[in-house]
């Protein structure tokens, strides 16, 4: 009953006895029946298949393996941090004390769970995985979609009933790379970059989403461009037992008025337990990514004016 899904024990026990379940079969299955099945890609994709972020190219091999289509889920951090930044700035003080941003679903389910007097200090606000399937939905109502990402935490996620996710399935960055290997796809950098989406590129603080620090980041700079005049102080904790002492020191009253960002795996996202490069290297390979995003802030992507439309 204690566990979150963050996943850590998969890639620290030593004998590998742990495992995580796989839902490659049901996408397998899917795309043979002819369904249309569209890819959600984490933002800590950049690096994971031998590559450094073409999109175009990796939209190419999701293709070659029967996908009809794959969009970055770095359009739905931009939502999200939009969304985040409106409830912080409606919300705190004057509701709640502090605010935990949400993206992480390991982080917001220990937090909740464990301080649930301060379950109301968790951002309500969507994750990215739900958003831009939402979003791909208002496209393609018929579509299976599959998020493709770091984290075996997003398999719980998308299986809560609470949540109207839009997912129907999930598969970790170790389980897509098997998958290209079995269809003989090694490296996707040497592919020529054919692919089309329906949507424009995220933002560079979407992007940026996938590293420890990231979503506190676009949250700020998002207030900053609704109300330059508001200061937002933040504090981010990585690894669940800093999660911990962090939500431990808000409920004691330690950072009134803050913005806290959790994130189970340390390091963030990129150091998700289905992800296959060094922390470090995936780090800079998502910042050198992020720098060439046509938009800098998630205010300033064209997604906006569908927010209010997938919400509820």
């Amino acid at each position: 009953e204690k566990c979150v899904s963050c996943g850590q024990c998969l890639i620290n026990c030593p004998f590998g006895a742990i495992a995580d379940k796989s839902q490659i079969f049901q996408v397998i299955q899917a795309i043979n029946r002819g369904d249309e099945v569209i890819a959600e890609v984490a933002p800590a994709f950049v690096g994971q298949f031998g590559g450094k972020g073409n999109v175009d190219k990796l939209r190419q091999a999701f293709s070659m393996l029967g996908f009809s289509g794959m969009e970055e889920v770095a359009v739905g951090a931009d939502l999200c941090t939009v969304q985040e930044a409106e409830d912080f700035m409606e919300e705190v003080p004057e509701k709640i004390p502090f605010m935990g941003t949400s993206c992480c679903p390991a982080w917001s389910v220990m937090a909740k769970t464990e301080f649930p007097e301060h379950a109301e200090c968790i951002s309500m606000a969507l994750t990215p995985m739900t958003l831009t399937a939402r979003l791909i939905r208002k496209q393609r109502p018929n579509a299976k979609i599959v998020f493709v990402g770091p984290c075996s935490a997003k398999k719980l996620e998308a299986m809560r009933r609470s949540v109207r996710s839009e997912v129907d399935f999930v598969l970790t960055f170790e389980e897509m790379a098997g998958m290209m290997k079995g269809r003989g796809i090694d490296e996707y950098t040497k592919l020529e970059g054919e692919g089309s989406s329906d949507f424009e590129v995220a933002s560079a603080d979407g992007r940026g989403f996938a590293v420890a620090g990231g979503v506190a980041n676009a949250v700020v700079n998002a207030i900053k461009v609704i109300d330059p005049e508001r200061e937002v102080n933040v504090v981010n904790a990585e690894g669940l037992e800093n999660c911990r002492k962090m939500m431990k020191d808000a409920v004691k009253g330690k950072y009134p008025g803050y913005l806290l960002e959790g994130m189970a795996c340390p390091g963030g996202c990129i150091a998700g337990a289905g992800t296959m490069r060094p922390i470090e290297q995936a780090h800079k390979e998502v910042e050198a990514f992020s720098s060439e995003a046509k938009f800098t802030c998630a205010n300033d992507t064209p997604y906006m004016e569908y927010l209010p439309l997938i919400e509820e």
